[in-house]
């Protein structure tokens, strides 16, 4: 990912911390904890496995790698009740991270503990732990604390140990072989003088063995899932308290919020969307409401993110929503996020906003094939597929010589300029045919004006200029076509200015030059 792109999801994410980090660092660990999550529920695709470039190579690399939007899977998501969204993220992120990819060793989100040493992490008794599990086991005994208080980390472990000693690690752990078996049940455990040494031995006799291996899990966990999903609240010793590393005791207390009893029980509230005479449009919501946005970013301007979400409709966004998608009904969408009636000033105006929106698209000198089957031959001429056997198709000579080589007999008719050519008698056409009788007297034709809207297209080199210009075309309301996998935009030609205008910004990253290619 370019820093460029890195940057704008910065931004998107409103986290100056994030933007601060891929300045410095071309990268940030909230668009990464992002990219993972969106990859692990199969909202995004990319190459995660890459290849070798030769004998010499010692990393894969990833020449040709793209990040390939699934819509599918995620508008199931969005689709989802609060609650299921909820459980979702919660299982997504209780599954991963086993053995040394656990809290013992990886550094969460939002974590400031420092960790384990991975030495030796792949042996011993740590493979053998079954993180999920005992991630859910300590959920659930939050879930049973008082909430709104804080309350010791130190009691908590003192509980565990008197009453779950054995919550993490079993009492007899089964071994893969007799060495690991020698080392004990802490035998991967270590602690130092040093953040990066491993000297001093951790051992299942060792009276304080419980809080040294056991506590310190339990305050790397606090701060790791519980503290991402806003179950918990943290407070931590402002100084180190020993100079032993890891750290212990460190994490001194923590507050349960009543979501998390809540959210295991899956009694998470749907957002509350109420919409104001004046055309604000307010989200109140106890989770981030994913859905609901998703419905309501197309007709509205966002204004602010707090406690609750407050949004602007305005005449471009629904009159643009409308254009993209002539069967939108906006007042419809917003009745059913409401759950009732809306201000009448506001049906009136959405009705009247909505009216701009309408659009058809005029197609200037397309020829059009009629056939009473499937050609595959006209495929690759193919622009649009009216109805059953006709067709609007590009380069009428090319089409017609491989219609003939196919042996098909295909009879080409030129239309004039006011009006259809009839078809010869013979000629198995859906179109009016010509009659070798009198030509009956017509009544007057109705005068009918049609305005003609030209469409251009820009063919680009790659992706990453495409969408580049297509969001600096989405900013100022220009709307345009996008087609990613032919890489190319389409837009009318009244909009050349602003099309003109974004390219020109471009400038100062490319050398832009356009080619008028004949059709």
């Amino acid at each position: 990912m370019s820093k460029t792109d890195a940057k704008r999801l910065a931004r998107l994410l409103s986290d100056p911390e994030a933007e601060r980090e891929v300045d410095e660092d071309g990268a940030s660990a909230w668009i990464e904890f992002v990219d993972d999550v969106a990859l692990r529920l199969g909202f995004i695709h990319y190459d995660t496995k890459g290849q070798y470039a030769g004998y010499t190579s010692h990393e894969p690399s990833f020449p040709d790698n793209y990040i390939e939007f699934l819509a599918k899977p995620y508008d199931q998501f969005l689709a989802a009740t609060a609650a299921k969204q909820e459980s979702t993220l919660r299982e997504l992120l209780v599954g991963q991270g086993q053995g040394g990819a656990s809290e013992f060793y990886s550094q969460s989100l939002l974590g400031r503990l420092d960790r384990f040493s991975p030495w030796g992490s792949a042996l011993g008794v740590m493979p053998t732990l079954d993180f999920p599990a005992i991630r859910r086991f300590l959920l659930g005994l939050l879930a049973q604390c008082p909430t709104d208080q804080w309350l010791s980390t130190s009691a908590l472990v003192e509980q565990l140990k008197k009453h779950h000693r054995y919550f993490l690690i079993p009492k007899q752990p089964r071994f893969k072989n007799e060495r690991d078996a020698g080392s004990g049940r802490y035998g991967n455990f270590h602690e130092s003088k040093d953040p990066y040494g491993h000297e001093i031995n951790i051992r299942d006799s060792d009276p304080d063995g419980f809080e040294r291996v056991e506590g310190r899990y339990v305050e790397r966990f606090l701060e790791d899932i519980p503290l991402v999903l806003r179950y918990v609240d943290v407070a931590y010793a402002q100084k180190p308290l020993t100079p032993i590393h890891p750290s212990i005791g460190q994490l001194q207390a923590f507050r349960v919020s009543d979501r998390l009893r809540r959210a295991l029980a899956g009694r998470i509230d749907e957002p509350r969307v109420t919409v104001s005479p004046n055309f604000d449009v307010h989200v109140i919501a106890e989770t981030y409401p994913a859905g609901v946005l998703a419905q309501l970013l197309p007709l509205c301007e966002l204004v602010s993110e707090g406690t609750s979400i407050v949004l602007k409709l305005t005449k471009q966004k629904v009159a643009a929503a409308r254009a993209a998608s002539p069967d939108l009904d906006a007042t419809g969408v917003l009745r059913a996020l409401v759950g009732g009636e809306l201000p009448a000033n506001i049906v009136h105006e959405l009705s009247a906003w909505s009216s701009h929106g309408e659009k058809f698209v005029l197609y200037v000198n397309c020829p059009v094939l009629e056939t009473d089957q499937e050609q595959p031959a006209a495929d690759p001429f193919t622009i649009e597929r009216v109805a059953a056997g006709i067709r609007l198709v590009r380069s009428p000579d090319k089409l017609f010589d491989a219609l003939e080589r196919q042996e098909l007999m295909p009879i080409r008719i030129k239309h004039g300029d006011e009006a259809f050519a009839p078809a010869p008698r013979k000629a198995r056409t859906q179109f009016p045919k010509g009659s070798a009788g009198q030509a009956k007297p017509r009544e007057p034709k109705p005068r009918v004006t049609l305005t003609r809207m030209t469409r251009v297209q820009l063919v680009f080199p790659d992706r990453e200029l495409l969408n580049k210009l297509h969001e600096m075309l989405v900013k100022c309301q220009c709307p345009a076509e996008i087609d990613r996998p032919n890489l190319t935009l389409t837009y009318f030609k009244h909009d050349e200015s602003a099309v003109t205008n974004a390219i020109r910004q471009l400038k100062t990253e490319y050398q832009i030059e356009i080619k008028d290619l004949s059709s």
